[in-house]
């Protein structure tokens, strides 16, 4: 099986200046460097779903972010799809899906259909296919009676699955999850969890998830 991510020594860490009392320590601050990710090696092949556990703090978001991009590690190799995600963002972008828990992709005041007809413009969708992809998507995330409502008037779990049919309207490659189901109770977890599994096993997709809840495996 060919490997869809390569991750090799990928480490990351961040400088910050600590403040010490007094006014003449103000001037030179002690610097302190705090390790978010500590030189990790792994691998994931095509159509795999794998899951990354660990308590907040573990580096697991940080992970993600080198992984589509959105940082440069401070040492390491990655490549994903071929690519090196903080180098070719812009290109790796068109070729994955990325959740992040505590980030909306999506416009509050807006009904989620404008959101994804905007999406649809951003990723330079055809018509055609995309309307197609959203109807199946409404169909598996169950959305029907959630398209011509504001996003910000969603309960969490019905935000969420948004969410995630926002990744996926381009047909990625290889889905990035980050802590899908944090904030979630016990009812929508296991709803956006199956609706995941299900539609990564019917499409062969790759996943690639963080989560502090153990029962998030069941993903994979």
């Amino acid at each position: 099986m060919s490997a869809v991510i390569t991750v090799k020594s990928l480490a990351k860490a961040y400088r910050y200046a600590k403040r010490r009392g007094g006014f003449f320590e103000a001037f030179s601050p002690e610097h302190v460097t705090v390790e978010a990710v500590a030189g990790v090696d792994f691998e994931v092949g095509k159509g795999e779903r794998v899951a990354i556990i660990g308590p907040n703090g573990a580096g697991k978001s940080t992970t993600l972010k080198m992984l589509s991009g959105i940082l440069e590690p401070s040492s390491g190799e990655a490549t994903v799809l071929g690519l090196t995600p903080w180098k070719q963002r812009k290109a790796l972008a068109y070729r994955i899906g990325v959740v992040f828990g505590q980030r909306s992709q999506l416009w509050g005041e807006l009904p989620a259909r404008e959101s994804f007809a905007l999406l649809r413009h951003i990723y330079d969708q055809e018509a055609a296919p995309f309307a197609k992809r959203l109807g199946e998507l409404t169909e598996r995330f169950a959305l029907a009676e959630l398209l011509d409502q504001p996003v910000h008037r969603m309960s969490l779990g019905q935000r969420m699955r948004c969410e995630i049919t926002a990744s996926l309207l381009h047909g990625p490659n290889l889905l990035f999850l980050d802590e899908p189901t944090i904030g979630l109770d016990v009812t929508a977890k296991a709803a956006i969890r199956d609706f995941i599994r299900e539609h990564a096993r019917d499409h062969g997709q790759t996943v690639l998830l963080t989560s502090h809840d153990t029962r998030d495996i069941e993903l994979v």
